[in-house]
């Protein structure tokens, strides 16, 4: 799941995941609420996602509540989460790395950037194990 209000990065998303063939189901909110109901509300989909990207920026979207919802709440709290931002801002990175994010990640600007980091993203969920049990 990718959690953006910048319309050119969903759209660019998409177009990583085309580009490399990524197969796997990708669900988007432009907002806090938006995600939590893909989550847990009235739209929740399924299966959960086992990793969520949270564009964390000063300019609307905070995420910081959404990553405290998602670690207070019994099923959704083992799910990756990594903050990506075109922002520095120390305090939301200290505010997230304490919610335990598996990564703060600079948004990258350039399409083949972007391109690479999801190349990379998906070679990593690729290799980590996921439980089907929920604890």
């Amino acid at each position: 799941m990718l959690v953006d209000n910048n319309k050119i990065d969903v759209v660019s998303t998409r177009d990583a995941f085309s580009k490399l063939g990524i197969g796997t189901t990708l669900h988007f909110a432009e907002s806090e609420s938006e995600a939590w109901s893909l989550l847990q509300g009235d739209n929740k989909i399924s299966p959960t996602p086992k990793i969520i990207l949270i564009d964390i920026n000063e300019n609307g979207l905070s995420g910081i509540d959404l990553l405290h919802k998602i670690r207070e709440t019994p099923d959704l709290k083992s799910i990756l989460v990594f903050v990506i931002t075109n922002t520095d801002n120390d305090e939301n990175k200290v505010a997230a790395l304490n919610l335990n994010i598996a990564g703060y990640i600079r948004k990258p600007i350039e399409s083949e950037s972007n391109i690479d980091f999801f190349s990379i993203l998906n070679d990593y969920w690729n290799i980590i194990e996921f439980t089907s049990e929920k604890k």
